[in-house]
């Protein structure tokens, strides 16, 4: 295993470590997942935003499996979870503090403020949140704070804010050649702040797109990942089988890592998904295409909630804006049709 400074926690962290979002919560695989990854000295380990009381067999499952490794580990424990959380911070708060006494010893070397997506978030939920996170530091309840979110300009505002030590964003082969994420990663280092690379495989489609197995492999899409400057890469494996396709990357010749010849399969695998790659900006009249479009996914996971409707609506310029004028389509590489996409979130969001 290969190990990674995290930024200027000073923590040194597996270049592969363990995502627990899409782990299977029997007590026979977690235990498998658990030793599979202690074995390959994996270190880092994200655990998922999940209360505990909500969760129970969860909870009851994996936490004695992390006692036992306990001084061997790097946890980060997330708080709080998505768009819906604003305002809680005691509930956020309840929930964290349980998932510190169940996991050993009541820290967690990183606290990651989950799923800050808006400048509204970051500027209220988010920075109270770090406020309140403070305290903990002080209290030794955790080593530093991070933050998780999936738009670069909320992520640039946390990083050059001073309040995160640790950011953890998607850092994937569909963003080979995109200059906004490039900006980013260079933003980090300038200002020490440790990269957690979630989504290395984009959330499972470049392994597998609508239920058909693509021809890239876990080794191509880890060695573009850990080519950038992260500090770790966190698959989140649901088995032992898929942890170890995943470990394979330590013992993979290089010619297994070649992630350039992954691009051309990556471009058919994918075509007609939004991949938010960014080749179709600059829009006339500055529809955020790849974020507005990434409403279309959260719709299909939990349906259009009021908080989700809510969220849209924080989007400076929406759906119903396009002119469909087509030149977001001349230049989408993946041959997205666009135009179609914005009247469907048309009919979803704003009707």
């Amino acid at each position: 295993m290969e190990y990674r400074r995290l930024g200027r926690t000073g923590l040194d962290v597996s270049a592969i470590g363990l995502g627990t979002e899409h782990l299977e919560q029997e007590r026979e695989t977690m235990e498998e997942v658990v030793r599979t990854a202690v074995d390959a000295g994996v270190n880092y380990i994200d655990l998922v935003y999940d209360d505990p009381e909500g969760a129970p067999d969860f909870w009851e499952n994996l936490a004695p499996l992390l006692k036992v490794h306990r001084e061997e580990l790097v946890l980060a424990a997330h708080w709080g979870w998505g768009p819906g959380h604003n305002g809680d911070l005691d509930g956020a708060q309840r929930c964290f503090e349980q998932v510190l006494a169940r996991t050993g010893n009541g820290y967690a070397e990183v606290a990651i403020i989950a799923t800050i997506d808006t400048a509204e978030q970051w500027n209220d939920w988010g920075q109270r949140a770090a406020e309140r996170l403070v305290q903990h530091k002080r209290e030794g309840r955790i080593g530093h704070t991070g933050m998780s979110g999936h738009f670069v300009s909320t992520a640039l505002k946390a990083v050059r804010s001073g309040l995160i030590d640790v950011l953890m964003y998607g850092i994937n082969l569909v963003q080979h050649d995109n200059a906004e994420i490039d900006a980013l990663l260079r933003t980090c280092v300038e200002h020490e702040i440790g990269v957690v690379a979630m989504k290395p495989y984009y959330g499972g489609a470049l392994l597998n797109y609508n239920g058909r197995p693509t021809s890239i492999t876990p080794a191509q899409c880890l060695a573009y990942t850990l080519s950038r400057p992260v500090a770790t890469a966190v698959p989140g494996a649901k088995n032992a089988e898929e942890l170890r396709a995943t470990l394979h990357y330590l013992e993979a010749r290089e010619g297994e890592k070649d992630w350039q010849a992954a691009i051309l399969l990556m471009h058919e695998g994918l075509a007609g998904h939004c991949v938010r790659c960014g080749h179709c900006l600059p829009c006339p009249v500055d529809i955020d295409i790849g974020a507005t479009i990434l409403f279309m996914g959260f719709a299909q996971w939990e349906g259009v909630t009021d908080g989700l409707r809510a969220w849209y609506q924080t989007l400076p310029v929406k759906a119903s804006d396009c002119i469909e004028c087509g030149d977001c389509m001349e230049r989408c590489p993946f041959g997205v049709d666009v135009i179609a996409k914005l009247r469907e979130l048309v009919s979803l969001y704003e009707t």
